[in-house]
């Protein structure tokens, strides 16, 4: 079990899947939602976030707490889509859960009108930049999304190209939280 840190279902427990999920801590969680009012005058208010390589959900969920109004939750897991499916249940939110392997489900997807993207692969995924790029190519041209990527800290920052501006890192322990700001370039395709 974890609990919720914030928002409407703040103290609130949620599930988390048995095996191969690795939930963001309380503390990268909480750091997370402090960076991201220090970016948006409201916070998550109003937005719609999409919490890609989900596990429990945990992001999203925390944001539906905080008042975001829509977030969908990407994850090839079977059980671990269950456990949000609960998760949110168990809460009476709504929320988009898709089974899917995170780079064939932005291959699906245009102009995706996300306004906040979580992002807390498995600290070994070596797909990142391929991954980032085809955000920027689904992103809605009058979008720019944030992207909130953790990672285990490595001093050397990702080479994302230009599209991808990272706005701040922050460093908990062993893992950091590097924040973007996401565009489709210039001329790009859809």
């Amino acid at each position: 079990m974890l609990r919720l840190s914030g928002g409407s279902f703040a103290g609130r427990r949620i599930r988390v899947p048995a095996l191969g999920t690795r939930p963001a801590t309380n503390r990268v969680r909480e750091a997370t939602f402090s960076v991201l009012r220090s970016f948006f005058e409201n916070g998550v208010q109003g937005m719609c976030v999409l919490d890609l390589f989900a596990g429990s959900g945990s992001l999203g969920i925390e944001a539906l707490s905080r008042g975001a109004e829509r977030c969908t939750f990407v994850e090839r897991d079977r059980a671990a889509c269950e456990c949000i499916r609960g998760n949110l249940k168990a809460l009476g939110v709504t929320g988009e859960v898709v089974q899917s392997d995170v780079v064939r489900f932005l291959h699906r997807v245009r102009d995706i009108e996300y306004d906040l993207i979580f992002m807390d692969p498995p600290y070994r995924y070596d797909r990142m930049e391929k991954t980032v790029g085809l955000i920027r190519k689904a992103a809605a041209p009058a979008k720019s999304p944030v992207l909130s990527y953790e990672r285990i800290f490595t001093p050397s920052l990702p080479e994302f190209g230009t599209g991808a501006e990272l706005l701040t890192r922050k460093r908990y322990g062993q893992t950091e939280v590097l924040y973007y700001i996401i565009k489709k370039a210039e001329g790009e395709a859809k």
